[in-house]
């Protein structure tokens, strides 16, 4: 009976298995996707009293989905578990990536709404739906896939991205008419060494490696951009971090990655083929949101729902992945 549920799951997604992929992982992410599906099926109820869902309802049904999932396949528990954050909730996190994506409306009574207008995004043969279409589709990660729409956005305008290169983005971010001197206690800061072959987040010493760079009072700001300036040091202000669940958070990572592909260190992604159908990229450090909650409409998280590195895709979708990563001063391997 459980693996009849699997199966017919699995074919009204069209989720294949890959090539010696365990039980686990696949019975993983077809859940993980499942769960995708029905966080947008509550969003397109309607009655006479209101359309669509409260988020308290929403959540409240996608926990219940989960402990039903956890119930007849134990051995996904772990999966859905943030080992770094243990009061992170899966439900609440993929709620908030539809919310940011686009895919959710909230209205100005709280309610989500599905926002099935048909916009898409044309990738190879088919497209990123945004909504539940009507007709055949297929599921990648949270991503619903159908055929190409009339109403199509561009990867780049959809991530609300401009046309600048890293290398172009790093330049207009040290722009030395926008530095100043600052009376700051340098004994008390922190650089951003672009040179460290460590993950961005621990690339962090009490002098500056090189003539531009970010310092830091604590890990938690503030933050500056730093310019050296013969034995002087010349700043300017970083702006404060948004909410870290919102589309726009992390953005300075997009820094760090400009800033390493601009002093030869660029931050790298391994391609891994595993089949002819799927291939999965592990990337060096986390991705600004935008980045990241594209990675979740188009792959599942690897190793569990809140991997931030590991991500496993169908190899059609690999060349948008690749061309994106690139665009923020990733370098790819083993393509």
């Amino acid at each position: 009976m459980i693996h009849e549920l699997l199966c017919a799951m699995s074919i009204d997604m069209n989720i294949p298995r890959y090539r010696n992929e365990s039980d686990e992982s696949y019975t993983y992410r077809i859940c993980y996707s499942a769960l995708g599906l029905w966080c947008l099926y509550a969003a397109r109820n309607s009655s006479a009293a209101a359309l669509g869902t409260t988020k308290h309802n929403q959540t409240l049904m996608l926990n219940d989905l989960l402990t039903r999932y956890i119930e007849l396949f134990p051995d996904i528990y772990i999966r859905f578990v943030d080992s770094s954050r243990q009061q992170n909730s899966f439900s609440v996190t993929i709620r908030r990536v539809y919310e940011e994506t686009g895919y959710l409306l909230t209205d100005s009574n709280n309610r989500n709404l599905l926002a099935n207008y048909g916009r898409s995004i044309q990738i190879a043969n088919e497209a990123l739906f945004f909504g539940v279409p009507i007709g055949e589709y297929s599921v990648n990660g949270l991503g619903i896939f159908s055929m190409p729409t009339d109403y199509q956005v561009s990867i780049k305008d959809y991530l609300i991205r401009d046309d600048l290169t890293s290398e172009e983005y790093f330049l207009s971010c040290f722009d030395h008419i926008d530095f100043y001197d600052k009376e700051v206690d340098v004994e008390l800061l922190e650089f951003f060494n672009p040179l460290s072959n460590n993950v961005p987040s621990k690339s962090w010493s009490k002098k500056p490696a090189t003539l531009c760079s970010i310092a830091r009072k604590t890990e938690t700001g503030p933050f500056y951009r730093v310019i050296k300036s013969g034995a002087a040091l010349l700043f300017a202000d970083e702006p404060l971090e948004v909410q870290s669940d919102c589309l726009f958070s992390h953005e300075y990572r997009r820094l760090y990655f400009a800033m390493k592909s601009h002093y030869g260190n660029p931050l790298k992604a391994i391609v891994t083929k595993y089949d002819d159908m799927y291939s999965k990229i592990s990337i060096g450090g986390h991705l600004p949101n935008r980045e990241y909650y594209f990675m979740l409409l188009i792959s599942w998280p690897e190793r569990n729902a809140f991997d931030k590195v590991n991500f496993i895709l169908r190899n059609t979708l690999l060349k948008e992945a690749i061309i994106m990563l690139a665009n923020i001063g990733v370098e790819i391997k083993g393509e």
